[in-house]
C-alpha cells in the first residue's frame, strides 16, 4: 500500500480512452469483402457475420465510452468500404466515417483514426499487397482521399496498425503450422522467400507511413500521426540484446541468414516413421508437438450403444468408455453425469460395452463406423439432435521444422482431394454411403492461391541435404504409421496381411509424389497411444530452448519499427527520408516477463499468435517500456494505444482477471508520468466484446469493458462487466 499512496493522480489533461476496428467490429457487407473475410472464410476460422454491428451502433458505444469518462476514442477507416475497386471511391462510406468523428466530438472526445487496421482490399492483394513495389503509392492514393474528406475533423492519427505484426503474414516460425496472418506466401515458399518479402514490407510500411504522415498534415498542419507497433514485452536489457539483431544490419542478405534461425529447425528430429496419417485430430495441443497437414478428412465425435439400448441422447449415458489419448478424453466433459471409464484400446472399450460394464463408447464416428462394419446390426450410433458433440479434422502429421516435408504432404493432399481420388477412395471403402465433400476447413491457401489461382502441378525437388525430406528422398521409400484396426480408413487383412483404407489410398499418393511410385512405402501400425511418439525423437527436449533461441536471434521480435523512426535501422529497411516522421510515439502493450522468468518466452510468442489464455502478465515492463522510448524519442508525447486484457490471462500460473490487469498496467502509466515521461493517453482495448481476427469466441477471446455475447443474443446487448465500473473508477480518480 505504500507504494500505491505514493503515486500522484494523472492530470486532468490526460487521454484515457477505449478502441474499435473495422473488421472485428463492423458487420460484414459482401460488396466490400476484405482480404480478412477471405482468409478467416477459407480457412475455416470463425467470421464476423454481424461482429458488434458498430457500423449501425456506433451511437451506442461511443455514448459508452463517455460514461466512462473517456476523452479519446479509437476506429478504424474500412479501406475496402470507401475504395470498393481501384480509384473508385464512395461517398456514402466517407459520410459514414464523418458521421462517427462527429458523434465522437460532440460528446467531448478526441477521435484517434487508424488508416490500416490488419486489412485492405482484395483488389489491393491482387495487385501485389503490402510487398508490391507501388503500394506506397496506393497507400497514398487513399490516404489522399481519406485526408480530403476527414483530415480537418482529427487530431490523432494511426497508419498501420502494429506494423510489428504484419510480418507475419510472410514469414512462419518453425514452430508455427501455418502464416498467422493473411496474405501468406505461395505455398512452397522458402526461407530466402520469406525474408525477401519481409525486407520488402518493411521498408513499404516506412515509405507508405510517411506519405500519408504528409498527406494529412497538408490539410491539417496540426495533426499528430503515428503508428502503434506491438511491443513483446521482454525485459529492457534483453529486448536491447534482440534490438541489436536489426541495428547491425548491414546488407539484405544479412537479413536473409537470420531468417534460418527463425523459420528452420535448428535440429531436425529422426522418429521412428516419416508420417503419421492414423485418425488423428488436429488439435492446438498437438500443435505444439507436430505440424499438421492440411485437413483430409471431417469426422465428428459420437456415441456407440447397442442396437436395442433405450439411449436417444448424450444425457441418457451412465457410463462411458474413452480411449486414452483421444481428444474424446476431452468431449466427456460434455457427459457431466456419466462415470467415465479409460481404456488403452478400442478392443477393450466394446468388449466393456458388450458386458455392460459401459453402456456407450464415445469416438470418432470413423472408429465406430469401422467397428459396426466389422459387426452388422449389432450397434448404433448416438449424437446431440442428430449431429455429433464435435467436428474433427484429421490431418498428417509430420516433425515440424521440415518446411519442404510438410508442403509435400500438403500438394499431395491438395491433389488427393480435388483430383476425384478422394471420392474414388471414399466410395470404395463405403460402398453404401453417400459420399460427402472433401473438407475445406483447414486448407493452406495464401491470399496469392486466391487472387492468382493455385496450380495443382507441382514438381517435388531435390531437397536440401539433412532435412527429413531428403533422408527420405536418399532412403528410397516412405515410412507411414497408420491405424490397423479401422476398417475405411486403416485396416490390415488378418489373413493377406494387406492394408486397406482411406488413409492408406492417401499414404500412397503420397508417395507417388516423392517418388513417382505409389508403392514406395512402408506401413507401420500404431495404437491410438502411439500416435504422436513414435514420429518424436529425444531431440524434442531441446525444443523450449530452440524456440526461444530462434525468438531471440533475429531481427523479427525486435522493436524495428521505433528503431527506424530513431535513425538507427540500415537504410534498405528504413529509408532516410523516413526517420523521425512521427509526432508522438504510439505502442501497444499487453504481454511481458520478468527477469526471473525468461523461460516464458514460449508463452510470450503464442500470445503473439492469439492464444491468450496462457499469455504473462508482467506490467513492470510496461514502465521500463515508456522509460526507453521516453530516452529514444527527448520531448514527444507517447501514447499506449492498446492495452487490455481477456477475462483472464496467465492461466498457467496464478491467474490475472481482467480489472486486476487494468489496475496493474494503469499504476505504471502513473509511476512513468511521476518519474518524468511525457506519456499523454492510454487507450483500452476494446470498448465491447469483439470478433477478434477469426478465434471462436469465448472468455480467452473476449477483451470487452463491456460484453456482448456475439454468438448468442441476437440483439448484440452491450452489458457492463466488473471491469466497466474498475475502469470508470480509475478515470475518475485519475489513476490507482
Amino acid at each position: 500500500m505504500s507504494k500505491l499512496s505514493k503515486l500522484a493522480p494523472l492530470p486532468e489533461s490526460f487521454m484515457f480512452g477505449v478502441a474499435t476496428a473495422d473488421h472485428q467490429c463492423e458487420a460484414y457487407d459482401e460488396r466490400y469483402e476484405d482480404i480478412r473475410d477471405v482468409w478467416e472464410r477459407r480457412r475455416g476460422l470463425t467470421v464476423r457475420d454481424r461482429a458488434t454491428d458498430f457500423w449501425h451502433r456506433y451511437p451506442e458505444d461511443i455514448a459508452l465510452a463517455k460514461s466512462l469518462g473517456c476523452k479519446m476514442f479509437r476506429f478504424s477507416i474500412a479501406w475496402s468500404r470507401v475504395e470498393p475497386q481501384p480509384g473508385q471511391f464512395s461517398e456514402e462510406a466517407f459520410e459514414h466515417y464523418r458521421q462517427v468523428i462527429e458523434t465522437i466530438r460532440s460528446h467531448g472526445m478526441e477521435p484517434m483514426v487508424t488508416l490500416h487496421h490488419f486489412t485492405h482490399p482484395i483488389h489491393v492483394e491482387a495487385r501485389g499487397g503490402l510487398i508490391a513495389p507501388d503500394f506506397p503509392v496506393m497507400f497514398a492514393k487513399y490516404a489522399t482521399e481519406v485526408a480530403k474528406r476527414l483530415g480537418d475533423l482529427s487530431r490523432y492519427w494511426i497508419t498501420f496498425n502494429e506494423p510489428s505484426q504484419l510480418i507475419y503474414g510472410y514469414v512462419k516460425p518453425w514452430w508455427e503450422r501455418a502464416y498467422f496472418m493473411p496474405p501468406g506466401l505461395e505455398r512452397g515458399a522458402s526461407m530466402a522467400d520469406q525474408m525477401s518479402a519481409i525486407a520488402k514490407l518493411m521498408n513499404n510500411l516506412f515509405v507508405a507511413h510517411t506519405r500519408a504522415r504528409n498527406i494529412i498534415k497538408e490539410v491539417n498542419p496540426e495533426a499528430q500521426v503515428g503508428a502503434n507497433p506491438m511491443l513483446l514485452g521482454l525485459p529492457l536489457w534483453l529486448q536491447k540484446i534482440v534490438d541489436r539483431n536489426v541495428t547491425n544490419l548491414r546488407r539484405p542478405e544479412d537479413l536473409i541468414a537470420q531468417g534460418q534461425r527463425f523459420t528452420e529447425r535448428g535440429l531436425l528430429e529422426k522418429g521412428k516413421v516419416d508420417v503419421v496419417i492414423a485418425t488423428l485430430t488436429v488439435t492446438q495441443e498437438r500443435h505444439q508437438e507436430v505440424a499438421f497437414s492440411e485437413a483430409y478428412y471431417q469426422a465428428g465425435q459420437y456415441l456407440l450403444v447397442k442396437a436395442k439400448s433405450a439411449i436417444q441422447q448424450p444425457e441418457d449415458v451412465a457410463q462411458v468408455a474413452v480411449v486414452k489419448s483421444s481428444t474424446a478424453e476431452s468431449t466427456v466433459s460434455q457427459l457431466p453425469k456419466a462415470a467415465v471409464k479409460v481404456v488403452a484400446e478400442y478392443d477393450d472399450a466394446l468388449q466393456m460395452l458388450d458386458y455392460e460394464q459401459v453402456n456407450a463408447i464415445l469416438a470418432d464416428d470413423t472408429i465406430l463406423l469401422g467397428i459396426m462394419k466389422q459387426h452388422p446390426d449389432q450397434y448404433r450410433l448416438v449424437g446431440r439432435n442428430g449431429e455429433g458433440l464435435t467436428e474433427e479434422n484429421y490431418g498428417a502429421a509430420v516433425v515440424k521444422g521440415d518446411r519442404a516435408l510438410l508442403n509435400a504432404i500438403d500438394v499431395a493432399v491438395r491433389q488427393f482431394k480435388d483430383s476425384g481420388a478422394w471420392q474414388a477412395s471414399y466410395s470404395h471403402h463405403f460402398p453404401n454411403q453417400p459420399i460427402p465433400e472433401p473438407p475445406k476447413i483447414g486448407r493452406r491457401s495464401t491470399l496469392a492461391d486466391i487472387t492468382k489461382g493455385s496450380s495443382a502441378s507441382f514438381e517435388l525437388p531435390l531437397a536440401q541435404p539433412g532435412t527429413p525430406l531428403r533422408r527420405i528422398q536418399d532412403r528410397g521409400y516412405l515410412i507411414v504409421a497408420v491405424k490397423d484396426n479401422v476398417p475405411g480408413f486403416g485396416y490390415r487383412d488378418p489373413k493377406t496381411g494387406e492394408f486397406s483404407g482411406l488413409e492408406i489410398d492417401l499414404a500412397r499418393f503420397i508417395a507417388k509424389l516423392i517418388f513417382g511410385d505409389p508403392d514406395k512405402i512402408k506401413f507401420q501400425a500404431v495404437s491410438t497411444q502411439e500416435r504422436l511418439p513414435i514420429l518424436r525423437s529425444l531431440t524434442q527436449i531441446f525444443d523450449p530452448v530452440l524456440k526461444i533461441y530462434s525468438a531471440l536471434s533475429t531481427s523479427l521480435t525486435s522493436n524495428w519499427w521505433h528503431l527506424g523512426m530513431a535513425g538507427k535501422l540500415p537504410t534498405f529497411l528504413c529509408p532516410e527520408e523516413c526517420v523521425d516522421q512521427q509526432d508522438f510515439v504510439g505502442f501497444d502493450y499487453y504481454w511481458g516477463i520478468s527477469n526471473l522468468r525468461i523461460n516464458r518466452v514460449q508463452q510470450l510468442m503464442e500470445a503473439g499468435f492469439g492464444r491468450f489464455s496462457n499469455a504473462p502478465v508482467w506490467s513492470e515492463v510496461l514502465y521500463d517500456m515508456l522509460k526507453f522510448h521516453a530516452q529514444l524519442f527527448p520531448g514527444k508525447e507517447i501514447m499506449i494505444v492498446e492495452n487490455g486484457c481477456v477475462d483472464m490471462a496467465d492461466k498457467a500460473t496464478q491467474g490475472v482477471k481482467r480489472e486486476d490487469y487494468l489496475r496493474r498496467h494503469i499504476r505504471e502509466v502513473q509511476r512513468a508520468r511521476q518519474d518524468g515521461v511525457n506519456v499523454v493517453g492510454y487507450v483500452c482495448w476494446c470498448i465491447t466484446s469483439n470478433r477478434e481476427w477469426g478465434l471462436k469466441f469465448g472468455p480467452d477471446s473476449d477483451f470487452g469493458v463491456y460484453h456482448i455475447d456475439l454468438d448468442h443474443d441476437p440483439e448484440l446487448k452491450r452489458k457492463p462487466t466488473i471491469a466497466t465500473e474498475v475502469y470508470r473508477d480509475i478515470i475518475t480518480r485519475g489513476g490507482v
